[in-house]
């Protein structure tokens, strides 16, 4: 794993993500193109995640050159167990600290959640340095899932746990309970300077549920609302796919992962739906994580070349896919009547928008997809709504 990159200036910045380039993940993307946006050198504390996730060192590129030192934390991989959590915070921690030694002292600390683990540590340096200013993210909110449920592990009794209950309590909060992920929300809204929100759905929802109303009052002062940040074009160019789009159809891409509640059924519906000569005319291109599973079922067989099922493309071939195809698709999780407002808003569509490609968006009404500007959009679970996109695209 590397352990310097080409950033020449002393870093003014600790970052504290658990997942970073060079893995293969979205959360490691997007703290990565963070680190570009700032513009700042930065040392990086990750966790080493080579047994669950597979390297792509092309992804070093999204940080623009300003990372100065990685340093990947041999602490076992684990989302939310507390024990892992707890070893990757005090490594962490102590490598953080030697760096300053090496250093001087840094100015500030952004860390990242998705994971939870990242916002652990990020409280324990804040707490050892409450001087330097903490800006903590949070892709989407930790405590629940996409379907509203809470989303749980265990907070055991160790030295970390009590300290941090001592010290949130010495600034007049209290942790609540014992779960890992409501700690990862709750340690932020005491501790940072700066909340990082994705959406304002996602600010709102997350505000709502913490279980300290004051508490949520301050958080609420130091929320602020930042969409994933787009990549400048040159980046959609750095690698040439030699993916094959055959002459004389229409190319859909769908690039994600697929949730019980943010399905393609729709579109293979859609699909099915078609005459057959209208369906010749157009090509659902699916790169995805169930591919076996998908190439297998039958719905997806009888569509023959109308939709094609393939493993993901590493991240550069992927911006350069969604140059190449004729529109790109985005689906909106669908959300629980009890959970309400949707706080969900798909990271994927920030790579989309760089492409200058059309985006055709399956959105739940009043979601923030559904408010942002697409070329085609259709309701979710609606297929002849998604029928009749579909014959745009052919004709288009």
């Amino acid at each position: 794993m590397p352990t310097e990159f080409a950033a020449t200036h002393r870093a003014s910045t600790l970052v504290a993500s658990y997942c970073f380039p060079p893995y293969s993940d979205t959360a490691a993307v997007v703290a990565a193109k963070r680190v570009r946006e700032q513009g700042q050198a930065v040392d990086v504390i990750y966790n080493a995640m080579d047994s669950v996730r597979t390297p792509d060192p092309s992804l070093l590129s999204l940080c623009g050159g300003l990372v100065r030192r990685f340093a990947a934390i041999p602490s076992p991989t684990h989302f939310s167990k507390w024990g892992p959590v707890t070893a990757f915070t005090r490594l962490g921690l102590d490598q953080a600290l030697e760096w300053e030694e090496e250093q001087g002292p840094y100015e500030r600390l952004y860390s990242r959640a998705h994971f939870s683990a990242s916002h652990i540590l990020g409280a324990a340096y804040a707490l050892a340095r409450p001087e330097v200013r903490w800006t903590a993210e949070f892709s989407d909110p930790l405590s629940h899932d996409v379907l509203g449920r809470v989303r749980r592990a265990d907070v055991t009794d160790n030295a970390l746990s009590a300290q941090l209950r001592r010290d949130v309590a010495a600034r007049g909060f209290h942790l609540p309970g014992d779960n890992v992920f409501e700690w990862a929300e709750v340690l932020p809204f005491v501790l940072a300077d700066e909340l990082i929100f994705t959406n304002p759905n996602q600010r709102d929802i997350m505000l709502e549920r913490c279980h300290d109303p004051q508490l949520a009052e301050l958080a609420a002062t130091k929320a602020t609302v930042s969409p994933h940040p787009t990549l400048p074009r040159e980046y959609y160019h750095r690698v040439d796919s030699e993916y094959e789009l055959a002459e004389g159809r229409k190319h859909i891409g769908y690039f994600g992962n697929f949730y019980a509640n943010r399905s393609m059924q729709t579109v293979v519906d859609a699909l099915g739906a078609m005459p057959a000569q209208l369906r010749a005319k157009v090509t659902v291109h699916v790169f995805t994580n169930k591919v076996a599973q998908l190439q297998q079922d039958p719905e997806i067989v009888a569509l023959g070349d109308s939709m094609v099922v393939r493993p993901y493309a590493q991240f550069l071939e992927f911006l350069n896919l969604c140059t190449k195809m004729d529109c790109l698709l985005v689906n909106d999780a669908v959300t629980p009547a009890e959970v309400g407002v949707n706080p969900f808003l798909p990271s994927k569509i920030s790579d989309y928008k760089g492409s200058g490609t059309p985006v055709w968006g399956i959105v739940e009404p009043g979601s923030r997809l559904d408010l942002e500007r697409l070329t085609y959009r259709s309701p979710v679970d609606h297929v002849s709504a998604a029928l009749q996109v579909l014959a745009q695209v052919a004709y288009g």
